[in-house]
């Protein structure tokens, strides 16, 4: 949840039951959110999905990482995993247009086993690692099973993927090219993928939606974004019923 930890703390133990607390504090923080604004989240949340997810590696370009999280937002994927081995993560805000507060960051710290701690929170989650390629020799996008969750990996705009990723991702995709130039500018290529993988799991009998309990805490933590003071609502909640 967005709320610090320790305010919910604050609450004596018998009171201190999750979900309810958290209906609780979305119905207090929904007195100042606009019904426009409530009815679009619903709608937002009900196309939301953790089915698939998005890996930057190591991206040095800030528009094109804040394109790819802008994409990802557009066709409802919540999650983006972001690692920093050589370059630090950055983000313009020209480009992203606010998408990234709406988006479920994964930040792993700039260091050499950056994408292997990444790798194996994903793997522990049960994601099938994908690495994406301009190599025509790999799998078309278009012949990717999804019979379980997907998560695609992109790498550096000149470089692509590292050596670690390329070995340790469990298959590699292309998106099909016609013409003479070599590849896709990256968020492009994140936005074709995306495109087609959404639609894909929609229609075919995956389980790819949220659960009541994911789309309650996204709620709670998007209303906090929306509200003014929200922590001062929050505090002042937890005082009256902390006794």
């Amino acid at each position: 949840m967005f709320v610090h930890l320790q305010l919910l703390d604050a609450l004596p133990t018998a009171f201190f039951m999750e979900i309810e607390l958290k209906n609780s504090l979305v119905q207090l923080l929904e007195e100042y959110v606009t019904p426009n604004k409530i009815e679009l989240i619903d709608k937002v949340l009900a196309e939301r999905t953790r089915y698939l997810t998005v890996v930057m590696e190591d991206f040095y370009h800030s528009q094109n990482a804040s394109a790819v999280m802008r994409t990802c937002d557009c066709f409802g994927v919540q999650d983006v995993y972001i690692t920093q081995r050589l370059h630090d993560y950055n983000v313009n805000p020209n480009v992203v247009r606010g998408a990234s507060k709406w988006l479920s960051l994964n930040m792993f710290e700039r260091e050499e086993q950056s994408t292997e701690k990444c790798f194996n929170s994903l793997k522990s989650k049960n994601y099938r690692l994908v690495g994406t390629t301009p190599d025509r020799d790999s799998a078309s996008i278009k012949e990717l099973n999804i019979n379980q969750p997907i998560a695609f990996v992109f790498g550096t705009e000149k470089q692509g993927m590292s050596n670690y990723a390329k070995e340790h991702v469990d298959e590699l995709v292309h998106v099909p090219m016609y013409g003479f130039t070599e590849s896709f500018n990256v968020s492009v290529s994140a936005a074709l993928i995306l495109n087609e993988l959404v639609d894909r799991i929609k229609r075919e009998s995956v389980d790819w939606a949220l659960s009541a309990e994911e789309k309650l805490d996204l709620k709670f933590e998007w209303y906090q974004h929306i509200v003014k003071r929200s922590d001062l609502h929050i505090k002042n909640y937890i005082a009256e019923h902390s006794h």
